[in-house]
């Protein structure tokens, strides 16, 4: 190879170097201005003095973020074609809405399975279906759940 060939072949690297830590940077810098939030769906029990006796469905929603995010909705997502919102109005928590989750933290809203099967029921619904819980955010951000198997008839 010749001295060219060589100078070359510097330039790109150091080009091509210089390409990957910048985009580096600027996705380590859009992602530290991002609000993220993590939602799970659950069932279990609670300990909390005013939480319903029972099974109950948790939704809870972990600020993963570097931003703090202000929640103003909660719910579930229907299996129907539309995606159906049911939104829970008065959530049994330990926190009101609207509530600033500060980076790092965690919230959650639970709702007892007797109830929400009688809700369902009313609604239409029977047997066994898939739900997702969701947050809203006071900017219009919706973050959702995975899904979990929801027993109608059974709860």
């Amino acid at each position: 190879m010749e001295i060219a060939d060589w100078d070359i072949l510097v330039t790109l690297s150091i080009a091509l170097y210089g390409a990957i830590l910048s985009t580096y940077t600027i996705w380590n810098a859009r992602k530290e201005h991002k609000r993220e939030l993590k939602v799970r769906l659950s069932y279990g029990f609670s300990t909390h003095p005013f939480a319903p006796q029972g099974l109950l469905l948790i939704i809870e929603a972990l600020n993963t973020g570097r931003k703090t995010v202000t929640l103003s909705s909660m719910g579930l997502i229907l299996p129907t074609e539309d995606k159906k919102y049911f939104a829970i109005i008065h959530p049994n928590s330990y926190v009101t809405f609207p509530y600033d989750l500060p980076e790092g933290k965690n919230c959650s809203v639970w709702i007892a399975t007797k109830e929400l099967s009688e809700d369902l029921k009313q609604e239409g619904y029977s047997g066994e279906i898939e739900l997702k819980g969701y947050y809203g955010d006071a900017i219009g951000g919706k973050y959702k759940s995975k899904s979990i198997k929801f027993d109608i008839d059974k709860p």
